[in-house]
């Protein structure tokens, strides 16, 4: 039998549905390859995010549809089974709007009823085989220590390992704030501050490792978190990021490094710092902030009221 996934997504959301996936490869005895197509939210090819040492085998778009007999958007959603062209069998696990987790025993009772010779997997997010059919947010301390000794085997492109090797290794405490597309889910700056004293405190640890992608907050926290009488520090990309991909590497060499911290505190609704949580093994230790309600009702009133003034000239209402 041989799994292949379809990582959708962004980058991290990509990683869990891949190590979701292996894990379920190796319980089913089966081989496992990834089929990894750039899209917008993760627009770099495959060779500019993995080294080419790693236990991954990676599979062109062309070749699993010419295995499959059908394109990829063919695929029909949540669980189904069809033949291959060589008389094989084929099941399939799509979850989009209701997510894999839901579906797992309908998937592993597919598996069982047709034992195919290939099962694709297209997700974007993690899932397990542990509880069965669970709801999309479910995890536990079994499911994390699993994903983090996964994450330490996998290895990333050359150029984002040796930034993360070149950096000081003296414990720090990692934080990091998500604004791009989760401003309507982020605690308030009171409640950050809060969180990494506490941690600070708690862990004797008074170096910060502070991840954004705001240029605002980063320069906010570095003059707030000096103010406080803690050490923030942040990567500085150089040279060698000038690619076409260098911001998407910068974000990875981010998520690297805070996957080497003591602790974290991270917005909670972020798989990006949920599962740098989940890789460093400190998940216990860390603090995921939920959003702050009165935060989330003004930004979503913002957009909204941009909206409403903005729509005359998208609908071409002015000529």
């Amino acid at each position: 039998m041989h799994v292949v996934v379809v990582p959708r997504n962004g980058y991290i959301n990509r990683l869990q549905a891949m190590a979701s996936s292996q894990l379920l490869a190796r319980f089913l005895g089966a081989s496992f390859s990834v089929c990894w197509l750039p899209e917008n939210a993760a627009p770099a090819p495959f060779g500019e995010i993995f080294e080419s040492r790693n236990d991954l085998s990676f599979m062109s778009e062309t070749d699993l549809i010419s295995d499959l007999g059908i394109s990829l958007t063919d695929v029909p959603l949540y669980v189904n089974e069809t033949s291959l062209p060589n008389g094989g069998s084929l099941a399939t696990l799509a979850g989009h709007d209701r997510g894999e987790q839901p579906l797992i025993d309908a998937f592993m009772q597919s598996i069982e009823r047709v034992k195919p010779e290939v099962a694709v997997i297209i997700a974007g997010g993690r899932f397990s085989l542990a509880p069965g059919s669970q709801p999309v947010s479910w995890d536990n301390s079994a499911f994390r220590s699993e994903r983090s000794h996964w994450y330490h085997e996998l290895v990333l492109n050359a150029s984002i390992e040796a930034a993360v090797s070149g950096c000081d290794k003296s414990p720090f405490i990692g934080l990091h704030l998500r604004y791009s597309d989760r401003s309507h889910q982020t605690p308030n700056r009171r409640e950050i501050k809060r969180a990494v004293l506490k941690v600070s405190h708690e862990s004797g640890i008074r170096r910060i490792f502070v991840a954004s992608d705001s240029r605002k907050e980063l320069s906010y926290w570095h003059e707030e978190l000096t103010r406080l009488g803690l050490q923030p520090w942040s990567f500085e990309p150089g040279a060698e990021l000038n690619g076409a991909y260098s911001s998407d590497v910068h974000a990875l060499i981010d998520w690297r490094i805070l996957g080497n911290a003591q602790a974290l505190v991270y917005f909670a609704q972020s798989s990006f710092g949920y599962e740098a949580a989940v890789a460093a093994g400190a998940f216990a230790e860390s603090t995921g902030l939920e959003p702050n309600a009165f935060l989330s009702v003004s930004v979503t009133a913002r957009h909204h009221v941009r909206n409403v003034l903005s729509a005359p000239r998208r609908r071409g209402w002015l000529g």
